[in-house]
């Protein structure tokens, strides 16, 4: 199979593909690049091409490119990249708003969140805004759409909601998968130095043959130019890790301390089994030393299966410090909810962090909203979470996998609970028309935001598709519950919600979330059946309001 396509000078292709296979390109008759043969593993491979002129592109499979793009250096900050799909048919190029259109065309793929072009995304990383100009950092595997050597992959935006997408920000410091082993780029986050100089720190996790135990990580730096589109050196800041941390020891969060006037770092890990957060100082950014844990969980969530913190936050909001932990592994025994995300908010003094309580507050009781970042922005503390907590798989014959929460801006409230609210610019980006009428609604196949406010207790409201189940959330005895199409009755998602006067509820193709309580209560769940509600009754005392949400 071949094709005639028209190149730049200057245009980079990034290809990741696996044989049986092979792929060449080629001026008149002479050939200019090529794989002959593609190994029976993943690999990465690129091309830059000199001239402008016409290219013969030749393949033999279309099934062995995984994911392929283009971009021409210059540009790629406001065109993005160029996405080829291979067929029996040609190469289609699709950029810009031809990728929106395809993307937005998929029935099963949520459209106001954040997701993948193609393939498997998790994590948030490298969190930042430079200028007017929104980046999101993620982990993802570009060769297929299950968890895999990881990369990061990066997106830009200037309102949080539309998205542009970029190149393969890292990438494993080597081929993982000719190894038979996992690991590559994993998370961490996006620092400002004093002098505005910008720089990332993730782990990178060594080769990997056990998920649970055995590999090693380290952190390293990542230096690139303005417009983060290619990385210009990387440096290795911490290998030996200490005593009592066997393997996890991951996500970097820097920051530089000014009653230290020192930079400071905090590391997820476990500590003899422990789950902990484990703190670092440094003088210069390169050489770090271990001050010791900043917080140790109690032994209840080791015997409970936690095997360590994972995505560790830490950050100040009105003059208090927020300590944010995943726990891996961890199962909550009253509910059967399980990964959960906590917060803790206290004082940070001459290094240690002193927290106000020790009840830790869950942040989610859906449970679908894990491995959240957190960074500043001109005076706001915004944040993403991974939309997925590995109960419920997305079913095969997605083009991709993986979403992130809303953007969420987050506060303190007066009693010093931690809330998280969606930005104020979700109304510009994705504006509400009312859908008028009480009781039992109909709805087109578009995001939908039900807001409540008044006496929430008797509250239900099930939305349905055909008739089917898609997702029912009520309050009775002022306990919240949502539950979907697959919930069994064995794990249960739930919270208090004594004293809330404010329920608010968006739904976008399966996705839902719930703020509740100024948003010290928040609930996100991920549903893959009958995502596409066309009923919405609603049984409540409070006064609602009914919003359809559509982009600009």
């Amino acid at each position: 199979m071949q094709t005639t396509l028209q190149l730049e000078s200057g245009t980079r292709i990034e290809i990741w593909a696996q044989g049986p296979g092979s792929l060449r390109i080629a001026i008149g008759d002479q050939i200019v690049w090529q794989v002959p043969a593609f190994a029976n593993h993943p690999g990465f491979f690129k091309y830059q091409h000199r001239e402008t002129c016409e290219v013969t592109v030749e393949w033999d499979r279309p099934e062995a490119i995984l994911w392929a793009y283009s971009y021409l250096p210059g540009e790629v900050q406001h065109s993005g990249i160029t996405v080829w799909e291979f067929d029996a048919e040609g190469i289609t190029r699709r950029t810009g708003a031809q990728i929106d259109a395809w993307m937005h065309s998929d029935p099963n793929r949520p459209v106001m969140h954040f997701s993948p072009i193609r393939q498997w995304m998790n994590d948030p990383n490298g969190l930042c805004k430079v200028g007017d100009t929104w980046h999101m950092f993620y982990q993802f595997h570009p060769a297929g759409t299950d968890w895999g050597p990881m990369h990061w992959g990066h997106a830009i935006s200037t309102d949080l909601f539309n998205w542009t997408h970029l190149p393969v920000f890292l990438h494993p410091e080597q081929n993982y998968w000719q190894l038979g082993a996992t690991g590559g780029a994993f998370s961490g986050n996006a620092f400002e130095d004093r002098d505005g100089t910008r720089m990332f720190f993730y782990t990178e996790r060594l080769p990997a043959y056990d998920l649970f135990s055995g590999y090693r990580e380290i952190q390293k730096i990542a230096r690139s130019g303005p417009g983060f589109e290619q990385v210009e050196s990387l440096t290795t800041v911490i290998e030996a890790r200490p005593d009592g941390v066997n393997h996890d020891f991951r996500d970097p969060k820097v920051w530089w301390d000014d009653n230290a006037g020192a930079y400071r770092m905090v590391l997820g890990a476990a500590l003899d089994g422990d789950p902990a957060v484990l703190l670092y100082g440094s003088a210069n950014l390169v050489d770090w030393d271990y001050l010791g844990p900043l917080y140790r969980a109690p032994d209840h969530f080791k015997r409970q299966g936690a095997r360590a913190v994972e995505c560790p936050d830490f950050f100040t909001l009105n003059g208090k410090w927020v300590l944010v932990m995943g726990f891996v592994g961890y199962t909550q025994p009253e509910t059967g909810r399980h990964n959960l995300l906590y917060a803790l908010v206290g004082d940070f003094v001459n290094d240690q962090f002193v927290a106000h309580s020790n009840t830790l507050q869950l942040l989610d009781f859906g449970t679908d909203f894990y491995a959240m970042q957190s960074f500043e922005a001109e005076g706001r503390q915004i944040a993403f979470a991974w939309l997925f907590n590995w109960e419920d798989r997305k079913p095969l014959g997605y083009p991709y996998s993986g979403e992130m929460s809303l953007p969420r801006e987050l506060s303190l409230s007066e009693d010093g609970v931690l809330c998280m609210q969606p930005v104020a610019e979700l109304e510009a980006a994705w504006p509400g028309h009312a859908i008028k009428g009480q009781g039992s609604m109909a709805v087109q196949d578009a995001p939908f935001d039900l807001q409540l406010a008044g006496p929430l207790d008797g509250t239900t409201v099930r939305a349905s598709q055909a008739g089917l189940l898609c997702f029912e959330i009520s309050v009775w005895n002022n306990i919240l519950t949502i539950t979907l199409p697959q919930d069994d009755g064995s794990i249960g998602y739930t919270a208090d919600l004594a004293g809330a006067q404010d329920l608010r509820i968006f739904h976008d193709r399966g996705i839902i979330e719930v703020f509740a309580k100024g948003g010290a209560i928040c609930g996100t769940r991920r549903n893959y059946q009958n995502i596409a509600p066309d009923m919405v009754d609603v049984t409540t005392e409070a006064a609602q309001t009914f919003l359809e949400r559509t982009s600009l």
